[in-house]
Parts: structure tokens; C-alpha cells; sequence
């Protein structure tokens, strides 16, 4: 899982997942960050299959915003 700032992932969004020269997106989530503040990730398929945006002490409350068809 990647962090990204909010502008990327709205690009990521907005483009059916992709962005540059990258594989495509899976899912892009936010979620609130240890410090309280709200992030954005990136999720590639490898990171879907092993469930990387599993809620942990620096991920809290994950929320699927967007997601590949």
C-alpha cells in the first residue's frame, strides 16, 4: 500500500485507475493516519490479496473510496 497526497488519488480516480507508466489500481482508500489526520492509499493488486488495508495502529478506520471493475 502507497501513500498518496488527496490530489494523486483524485488523478487516480479520475483516470479508471491509472496514472503514468503504473500498473493500474485496485483500490485507492482513506483512512485516518496515527497522527489523526486523514490519508490516502493506493492498492495494486498484490496488496488486495493479502488484504494490506487491514486496520492497524497507523491505519484506522480504512474505507474502500474507489475500486476497479
Amino acid at each position: 500500500m502507497a501513500t498518496v497526497d488527496k490530489a494523486i488519488a483524485l488523478e487516480i480516480i479520475a483516470n479508471d485507475g491509472y496514472y503514468g507508466e503504473d500498473p493500474r489500481v485496485q483500490q485507492v482508500v482513506i483512512y485516518q493516519n496515527a497522527f489523526g489526520g486523514e490519508s490516502f492509499a493506493i492498492l495494486y493488486q498484490r496488496d488486495v490479496d493479502i488484504d494490506r488495508y487491514a486496520e492497524t495502529e497507523y491505519v484506522r478506520n480504512p474505507q474502500i473510496i474507489w475500486e476497479a471493475r
